[in-house]
């Protein structure tokens, strides 16, 4: 019951958007008193946010030195120029990078960039993807919102090689790591494993890392460039757009699927999860092993993942590859 109620709330928010844009879903939401209409929301949505520039406290060509003189380089990727260059320095400053004592590090940035983007890209899948299902439109917003996706973007593009902090042999390695994987693939824009065999024959999978790190830079900038064009949202749509345009109409055509769901669609196979098992507390690597069925025949495979749910999902994405491949 509470369910359908708040279902029914977020509809009718949704049928105010689509008739009265977002002023019209602000209003309702205010008479809802979801948001106090004394708060005044609305203005907030183009407003424009002082700055180290605007406040006259730095210039531009000491932000770019901060950006140790990659600001056209990013720009140029994204294909954007931005107004304010301290919104860039901004999103590319890890919380280490105690040279820049301009701005803050980009963990407010990445929070506004991560909603615009789920925003944005829900839309696009609203308007553009009508015959979908609304599961599918579920899972077709899954696999293009995720860290995996925005960490892979930032790699294929470069930009990783611009992000601003200090010395961090664990966060370096952990990066390069991830770049290495994703060079091999060719860029490959999927979540996917890679595959270990052990001397038994006993096949594993192993869950591939992926730097937070690397996912909050792409929020960051998607954030930045909100900012800088003062909440215009169809220029940073047309950049979003620019940079996943074509795993957009791939995924539209064909949405992927969580492994673990496949698997469990799989009813012929009797997929059945082990228990967890810690095999390395130093790291935090946990082993996850599901057995299925074929052709009569049992078969065990497990996943490793630094917490239970990737190492789920790794043996979840190998019991399927084993089952495709008999």
């Amino acid at each position: 019951m509470i369910r359908s109620v708040a279902d029914c709330v977020e509809a009718l928010i949704g049928t105010y958007l689509l008739s009265g844009g977002v002023l019209g879903a602000v209003k309702v939401i205010e008479w809802m008193r979801i948001i106090p209409p004394q708060d005044e929301f609305a203005e907030y949505l183009h407003r424009r946010v002082s700055t180290a520039i605007t406040d006259k406290m730095t210039t531009p060509e000491d932000i770019n030195f901060l950006l140790n003189y990659s600001r056209n380089d990013v720009e140029t990727i994204l294909n954007y120029k931005f107004n304010d260059p301290s919104f860039l320095l901004e999103a590319l400053s890890h919380a280490s990078y105690i040279r820049n004592r301009v701005t803050r590090s980009y963990e407010r940035l990445e929070f506004l960039g991560d909603a615009i983007l789920d925003f944005l890209i829900t839309s696009h899948i609203f308007e553009n993807c009508r015959e979908l299902k609304p599961g599918e439109m579920t899972d077709l917003r899954s696999a293009l919102v995720n860290n995996v996706t925005f960490a892979s973007y930032v790699v294929k593009l470069g930009l990783h090689k611009f992000l601003c902090s200090e010395l961090n042999p664990t966060l370096d390695n952990a990066i390069i790591m991830f770049v290495d994987h994703q060079v091999q693939r060719n860029h490959e824009i999927v979540e996917d494993v890679l595959y270990l065999l052990d001397e038994e024959e006993c096949i594993i999978a192993e869950y591939v890392e992926v730097p937070k790190v690397l996912s909050d830079i792409l929020e960051a900038l998607i954030g930045a460039i909100y900012l800088d064009t003062g909440g215009d949202l169809s220029k940073v749509w047309s950049v979003i757009y620019g940079i996943m345009h074509k795993e957009i109409h791939l995924f539209s055509s064909r949405i992927p699927q969580q492994p673990v769901k496949v698997l469990y669609e799989k009813i012929h196979a009797c997929p059945v999860f082990g228990k967890a098992q810690v095999i390395d507390r130093e790291v935090q690597k946990i082993k996850v092993g599901v057995t299925i069925t074929k052709n009569d025949a049992q078969h065990t495979v497990y996943g490793i993942g630094r917490n239970k749910s990737q190492a789920k999902r790794a043996a979840a994405k190998m019991a399927l590859k084993v089952l495709s491949s008999f």
